[in-house]
């Protein structure tokens, strides 16, 4: 067994900390299929997301179905654009201030029980999982 130390979880882009988190912290009362993965999550109106789509952001239905739980869904984007132009829209179109979590950004739009996990939120962090030629990828966290 491999020990894992702490400075190789602080290297893990922020939604695969959500996802571990999520599913390790708390229940899951979806039931797994044997028959492959969760369905695709259709995307999601502006209503629904609560705060502007990204302008030519790519939706990843399969993904989002994937991270979604029972409680909170995980609407997933990428975009071709770099972190800065992203986080520069956000800030412009909330008018909030994002928190920094070493070059990740989380814009809590509703606050949470804790402040990495907003009840509402847009998280934005450079692509490190997915495929060319995403460069960043943004996340809208909202509790059903």
């Amino acid at each position: 067994m491999t020990h894992r130390s702490s400075t190789h979880i602080a290297r893990l882009p922020c939604t695969a900390l959500f996802a571990i988190l999520a599913l390790t912290l708390l229940p899951i009362e979806r039931s797994v299929s044997p028959d492959g993965p969760p369905p695709p999550l259709p995307q999601p109106t502006e209503a629904q997301l609560g705060v502007p789509a990204y302008p030519g952001a790519k939706y990843d239905a399969q993904m989002s179905g994937g991270m979604t739980q029972p409680d909170t869904y995980y609407w997933i984007f990428t975009t071709v654009d770099s972190i800065d132009k992203v986080v520069a829209f956000y800030k412009q179109k909330t008018g909030l201030t994002p928190r920094d979590l070493s070059g990740s950004y989380v814009f809590a739009v509703k606050k949470g029980e804790s402040e990495l996990f907003p009840d509402h939120g847009v998280m934005i962090e450079p692509n490190k999982m997915l495929p060319p030629p995403a460069k960043t990828v943004i996340t809208v966290i909202k509790k059903k």
